[in-house]
């Protein structure tokens, strides 16, 4: 009888994590970012949901991206953080868990445009921050809008 080994593959080490306060310092230092997510994101969705969801504020917008995020299929209520989910995924070109996987990256890209002022305090900034995808916090934002194909 022979023995048989397995190979692993060498894997690529994961970077480490970009930090809460950096992109938070990111974020206020440079402001070519707001611009570069109304060109690409926010022009593309109906107006009306977007200033309804800037009343409400973005936690709803992560609690949605939450739920996109972990789950493999998701029930989108009545409410304008759905519309505004639902409005995200049609313009996500991706398909399956990949295109629920962006709409939530996407979603939240859009929670720190609207949130604005208090951004250390965002949930959406924080979620971002742990995003296993970028390791450039300068690349955070334009990353997200990439993957969705924004």
């Amino acid at each position: 009888m022979t023995s048989q080994r397995r190979r692993a593959r060498a894997r690529r080490p994961r970077p480490d994590p970009v930090r809460v306060e950096e992109l938070v310092a990111y974020l206020r230092a440079d402001k070519a970012w707001r611009d570069e997510v109304a060109k690409r994101l926010v022009a593309r969705l109906d107006q009306r949901l977007v200033r309804s969801a800037r009343t409400y504020g973005c936690r709803p917008i992560a609690h949605v991206a939450e739920e996109l995020d972990s789950q493999a299929c998701v029930d989108l209520g009545p409410g304008v953080p759905y519309q505004l989910a639902k409005a995200v995924y049609g313009q996500v070109r991706l398909r399956g868990a990949a295109r629920l996987r962006q709409t939530a990256r996407s979603l939240r890209v859009l929670g720190v445009y609207l949130c604005g002022s208090d951004l250390a305090g965002c949930p959406c900034t924080e979620a971002l921050a742990r995003d296993p995808q970028q390791a450039r916090v300068d690349r955070v934002v334009s990353g997200a809008l990439d993957g969705a194909g924004f």
